[in-house]
């Protein structure tokens, strides 16, 4: 592996970028934050100035024109994601790209041929196939400790972005076509789903406006009520992986507060459930086991030397990224699996509307997501 320092430019400066990307950058091995850009300059110049770099950038146009750099990261607004990837890969940059790259199959489709034309490196968001507890997981289903797997559950929610995080920007943008429950939060789900079971052949989905009227309860604008009943904010995702096995998402702006598990794989030997205990900002493994030639029935914490060395950051996707370009490989946050999730987010508007189970075309292999 190389020495080689690979540069990074940020495009997006809002909280997100600066409560994960920005402390974060530093301690990934190989990476160097060079810049920032956003359509609002103040905040272009402020995110440099807390990372203690000279560039910022108002426009995309004029960070591709003027900066030297390597390795863009797209963090903007939902919308904005295809526009931007496209522009980067065109002038020959290596791309991640925050969820979802593109807002069909066919702008992913295009991203992943113009990244083949021009022999860059590209992958997305989510990052929860990186994570220790979904790798550990993945280990216990190939070694059979839970058996044959038949289902899989999974919740991935909160009360709206106006609820939950501080906010200086109006969030309605959250609430109208083209972003939404689904794109912010659906994505999750489905990411840590077929990160266990694979692609899924069908899906269908139950899905309401359940609240479309909302207060915003933090930043700026607080206090402040937005309309917000364009989409849908509660969603019940059903999905069908073949082989018998079946998975449910739960996702939307409608959860306050929970105590269930992240995700639940249920086995015909046990289960293993992804469990956040109160304080822990992911979750942990706990398995049960029930194999009666043992004897031995019950609930347990899987640990290992690698859980406690192992920490966990949304940079990771950075670290995948640079592993893939210096191994000329596949990122593990592959775009062939980014892509069949993004098609599942196309087809669950039809299954709501249509009330019908619908076929997926898209798939991925264990090829298009190269584990290292």
């Amino acid at each position: 592996m190389s020495a080689k320092k690979w540069k990074v430019a940020i495009v997006g400066c809002g909280s997100f970028a600066g409560g994960q990307y920005l402390p974060d950058i530093g301690k990934v091995k190989g990476a160097e934050l060079v810049a920032t850009c956003d359509i609002l300059p103040e905040r272009a110049e402020e995110y440099a100035r807390r990372a203690g770099i000279s560039q910022w950038y108002s426009s995309v146009d004029e960070l591709l024109a003027k900066c030297d750099f390597d390795i863009l990261m797209d963090a903007a607004s939902i919308p904005a994601h295809h526009e931007i990837n496209m522009k980067a890969l065109a002038a020959g940059k290596h791309v991640f790209s925050q969820k979802p790259a593109g807002g069909s199959v066919e702008e992913v489709s295009q991203q992943m041929a113009l990244a083949q034309k021009m022999g860059v490196k590209m992958n997305a968001a989510p990052v929860h196939a990186m994570r220790h507890s979904n790798r550990k997981a993945r280990q216990l289903i190939q070694d059979n400790v839970i058996g044959k797997v038949t289902t899989v559950r999974c919740q991935v929610a909160h009360g709206g972005p106006e609820y939950f995080q501080y906010r200086d920007v109006n969030p309605s943008w959250f609430y109208e076509p083209g972003s939404g429950a689904l794109y912010d939060m659906g994505v999750h789900g489905l990411h840590y789903v077929t990160d266990i079971m694979g692609p899924a052949k069908a899906v269908g989905c139950m899905a309401a406006c359940s609240l479309p009227t909302r207060m915003i309860r933090t930043g700026k604008f607080d206090g402040e009520i937005m309309q917000t009943d364009k989409l849908p904010d509660n969603y019940i995702i059903t999905l069908d992986f073949g082989n018998d096995a079946i998975g449910e998402v739960y996702t939307g702006f409608c959860q306050r507060a929970t105590r269930i598990p992240t995700m639940e794989v249920y086995g015909d030997y046990g289960t293993i459930s992804f469990v956040s205990d109160p304080g822990e900002a992911r979750p942990h493994l706990e398995v049960y086991y029930d194999h009666p030639e043992t004897g031995i029935t019950g609930w347990m914490r899987p640990r290992d030397r690698q859980e406690r060395e192992t920490f966990y950051c949304d940079t990771f996707c950075l670290q995948d990224l640079i592993d893939a370009i210096e191994q000329d490989k596949n990122p593990v946050l592959s775009m062939a699996r980014h892509r069949h999730i993004v098609e599942i987010l196309n087809v669950i508007p039809e299954c709501i509307k249509t009330g019908r189970i619908l076929p997926l075309s898209t798939t991925f292999s264990k090829e298009d997501t190269d584990r290292g």
